[in-house]
């Protein structure tokens, strides 16, 4: 069992743990990428803030591993928000994507998300989101999966948690609305702009085409 896989499993653990005083938790968000994320000519991945409820419904009461494959199957099965794709989110995702990888079949990105847990579809209380975040399930991600590009789709309010999860990360300026985040474990190309709920109300959406030609160059 590898370190991703071991971290899943005491996600689990700990989300039983927490459920015992507060039940409205989500499941742990665990990632299952496509064999043909591996393939993709830019290998991207995009970061979302937090859960909506995932995995409910699931029974706590399982072994932590096969809970971890459970929630990976679920994961596969909501298929990148396949039956989402015209929400903000999924045609900004669907947009990045296509543009750094014109030729791709299928899409076949990574989706993680900055919080891996929410409490009736809404953020963590802060001790216990720090205790979630402690489990290091993003970094241990993106050491698994080597994306090219990262996203950060979380606006100016989970920028605190962000810096958290990535000590010492430094926000350039690199456009309207978004910023490249420089940190050793991070992609050279990893940015940050706001929720693309925002982009479009706002009518910012030209930001991703930004982003898009900061990948491209850089």
């Amino acid at each position: 069992m590898g370190d991703l896989a071991r971290a899943y499993a005491r996600a689990v653990t700990l989300w039983r743990e927490l459920s015992e005083t507060a039940p409205g938790l989500s499941a742990p968000f665990v990632v299952a990428p496509r064999s043909a994320y591996r393939r993709a000519a830019v290998r991207l991945l995009v970061v979302g803030q937090e859960t909506f409820g995932w995995g409910e419904g699931i029974d706590k009461d399982q072994p932590a591993e096969q809970l971890v494959e459970i929630l990976r199957d679920w994961y596969r099965s909501f298929d990148l928000g396949a039956h989402y794709r015209s929400t903000p989110f999924w045609s900004a995702a669907d947009h990045v994507f296509r543009a750094l990888n014109p030729a791709a079949d299928s899409r076949a990105f990574l989706w993680s998300n900055l919080v891996k847990m929410d409490f009736r579809r809404s953020r963590l209380a802060p001790e216990i989101e720090e205790r979630v975040a402690d489990l290091r399930l993003l970094q241990l991600e993106i050491a698994e999966f080597s994306p090219e590009v990262v996203v950060f789709f979380t606006g100016p309010r989970y920028d605190e948690r962000l810096k958290r999860s990535f000590p010492g990360a430094r926000f350039e300026p690199a456009g309207s609305l978004l910023f490249r985040v420089i940190h050793p474990d991070l992609p050279p190309r990893s940015f940050r702009t706001y929720h693309p709920r925002y982009l479009r109300m706002s009518r910012h959406w030209s930001v991703l085409d930004d982003l898009i030609s900061q990948c491209r160059i850089a």
